[in-house]
């Protein structure tokens, strides 16, 4: 009898020795059912022994109870990528292997087998190069070609409109030739349907689609035509990095900068750079595309860790977007001299963009306007005490939904009754204040009441086949203004539209984090980009309440490089991604007492440690320093060292079993993107 190193789906840092009894056959990879105390778990094998390990008696080993597979389900790379991705995110393997498992239960009948010769032949051949992506194509098919040693993950930083889909398309129909599959991450789960209907028109049969907005079933069925072989193209989410994909030859990762691709649950990952990791370990190559390229990806294609290939042009050389920046301040003085300014009315349209407005509609040419905060009402507020109505369960004001008619919380989803008198002194005086995207419809219908007006955010696209509803509407031209957040910001091809609209374009770069000029410069950009990309140029009204920002005027010349420059010497100066590694820790309870004390033991435990390369900050209360029910202080560290930072952060986790900390209450986030 040989013994198993076996994962379970368990949060524990280990693996777990089994007996495997006579006449059954495993190997790394195979899924097996194993005995944990008094339940049965489905485990994956991550290796073979004769012996036990040290330390471990045979009388303390149990054996497995069945092997789920003939054959290994994952293989080599990814039962490393495993591994790598629980040491590094500092996660419980068990919780990382449960990501890499196909969906639903049961067994797998059948290996992948190869596609024969007369399906590749069958395929429609990939047209839309033009010199700028040819010059792409060369540096993708240069990497298909170098040795493992050599290859370097390509950064392609094309302009909003440059045509980087096309060269995706080139790409895989490249590696398809070469008996390769490919997997391709894209930010979200509504721009995944149209990446799914383009490839499926250029690769019939072969593509298969993965994200969690798939029914269980769907969900199967896709993961075992990509096991089998059947599927050679594998579109998805961030999850789908983890997608078992047969010969994988080339990685995909769309809008790579986008923080959608960041896990904000165990394990806490990030699927850009697991898929750089992924390709490294698979010995393929990896393309990150991006109009606005991270900061990260950036400064590694600079320092020559990644080669950046960039295409400045859009397509047939058409022009982008000219923008201008419109001053909300001056805009509401001059609207309101000689009236007495109520300051709870806000002034959500310049007389600049409701001309242009009105001017797209009457030629027949549609708009996109963007807000990027959804509801009615951001705060509800009693002008008698200055009491704001909080949520129930999180330090965050509720926000005020008309057509729901309801208070709601967006962190959490607490739901409350819209009060008719203050809570707090029965006054009268409760005001609605702030605007959302369902004000800005509303108003946008009574400045426009001939216009065919839609919004998208989370309220409005709950279902996948509502939101592709709505965009297949826009794209006919039934839609003449579409009004929402940040989903309608990126990944949108409509030709019809010759003018995009921001309202409170700086609202972001109020928020208290690090990041806030990125995002803002990002979302910007990538808004800008969906105007003039048909026949007619594009237009684009920037509304800000303070001009004079570098990430919104260097968004405005489309001036990456320029922004770049400006930031990275914040960064440095502040020991800041990508000039320092940072990670976060913090410590929850729903007791405030037992919070602050184990915060305050892990800090002692801290400060005792040797870690000259670490900078730690905190215990302090987080930013939301009561989330979901729980408190939270929070630790902050910066490191020159990325291996003295995951020994600290080891130490802590370390600390905190030894002392008993409930299993829940240390979360810790290697990479955070935002604090």
């Amino acid at each position: 009898m040989g013994f198993a190193d076996v994962v379970l789906p368990v949060p524990l840092d280990q693996a777990f020795s089994y007996g495997i009894p006579l006449g059954m056959a495993v190997a790394p990879g195979v899924r097996v059912i194993a005995p944990w105390g008094t339940r049965r778990l489905t485990g994956v094998v991550t290796g073979v022994r004769d012996a036990l390990p040290a330390g471990v008696k045979s009388g303390q080993v149990r054996e497995l109870i069945e092997a789920l597979d003939a054959a290994p389900l994952l293989d080599e790379a990814m039962l490393k990528l495993v591994s790598w991705a629980a040491a590094y995110y500092q996660a419980p393997i068990g919780d990382v292997m449960r990501c890499a498992l196909p969906p639903g239960k049961g067994r797998e009948p059948k290996r992948p087998r190869a596609l024969t010769p007369p399906a590749w032949q069958a395929r429609p051949r990939v047209e839309t190069l033009n010199s700028s992506q040819t010059r792409a194509m060369a540096a993708i098919e240069a990497s298909f070609a170098a040795k493992t040693a050599d290859k370097r993950p390509l950064l392609l930083h094309g302009v909003t409109g440059s045509g980087k889909t096309a060269v995706y398309l080139a790409a895989i129909d490249a590696a398809l030739e070469r008996g390769h599959s490919v997997l391709m991450l894209g930010p979200e789960i509504g721009l995944t349907p149209a990446l799914f209907a383009d490839f499926e028109d250029a690769f019939p049969a072969l593509v298969a689609v993965l994200h969690s907005g798939l029914s269980d079933g769907e969900r199967a069925q896709h993961w075992r035509r990509l096991h089998r072989g059947e599927a050679r193209v594998a579109i998805g989410t961030r999850s789908a990095v983890f997608a078992t994909v047969p010969d994988l030859g080339l990685i995909i990762v769309d809008e790579e900068h986008d923080g959608s691709f960041k896990q904000q649950e165990s394990p806490r990952y990030h699927g850009r750079d697991l898929a750089v990791m992924r390709a490294q370990l698979s010995r393929a190559t990896i393309i990150l595309g991006s109009a606005t390229p991270s900061l990260e990806s950036y400064s590694h294609a600079r320092s020559g860790k990644y080669q950046l290939v960039e295409m400045n042009e859009r397509v047939e050389r058409r022009p982008l977007p000219t923008v201008e920046v419109v001053d909300m301040g001056a805009e509401f003085r001059r609207q309101a001299a000689g009236k007495k300014p109520d300051p709870a009315n806000e002034i959500n349209f310049s007389a600049r963009l409701r001309a242009a407005l009105e001017d797209r509609m009457a030629r027949g040419q549609q708009a996109i306007l963007l807000i990027n905060r959804r509801g009615f009402a951001p705060v509800v507020l009693c002008r008698s005490c200055g009491e704001t109505v909080m949520c129930r369960d999180c330090a965050l004001a509720l926000s005020f939904h008309k057509k729901a008619h309801q208070l709601i919380c967006h962190l959490c989803g607490y739901q409350a009754d819209v009060p008719r008198i203050c809570p707090a002194c029965a006054s009268e005086h409760v005001y609605f204040l702030g605007s959302g995207s369902e004000k800005i419809e509303e108003e946008l219908a009574a400045l426009l009441p001939s216009a065919r007006i839609a919004r998208l955010d989370r309220d409005t696209a709950r279902t996948r086949k509502h939101f592709e509803q709505v965009l297949e509407r826009f794209r006919a031209g039934e839609i003449d203004i579409l009004v929402g957040t940040q989903m309608i910001a990126k990944g949108h091809d409509v030709a019809g539209v010759t003018l995009v609209g921001v309202v409170q374009a700086d609202l972001g770069l109020t928020f208290p984090d690090f990041r806030a000029a990125e995002r803002t410069f990002q979302l910007l950009t990538q808004v800008a980009g969906r105007a003039g990309r048909g026949t007619e140029p594009g237009e684009v009204i920037v509304q800000v309440m303070h001009r004079g920002h570098y990430a919104v005027e260097a968004a405005a010349r489309s001036d990456f490089a320029g922004f770049y420059d400006k930031e990275i010497n914040f960064r440095g100066w502040m020991h800041y991604p990508p000039r320092a590694a940072l990670a976060c820790a913090q410590i929850r309870h729903k007791a405030m007492e037992q919070a602050l004390r184990m915060a305050q033991e892990a800090g002692a435990f801290l400060r005792a440690q040797n870690n000259a390369g670490t900078k730690v900050l905190g215990p302090s209360p987080a930013l939301l320093a009561r989330a979901k029910n729980e408190y939270r202080f929070q630790f902050v560290f910066k490191s020159a060292s990325r291996r003295e930072l995951a020994g600290v952060l080891r130490g802590l986790r370390g600390f905190a079993r030894e002392r008993k900390f409930p299993p829940t209450a240390l979360v810790v986030d290697v990479d955070p993107l935002n604090l």
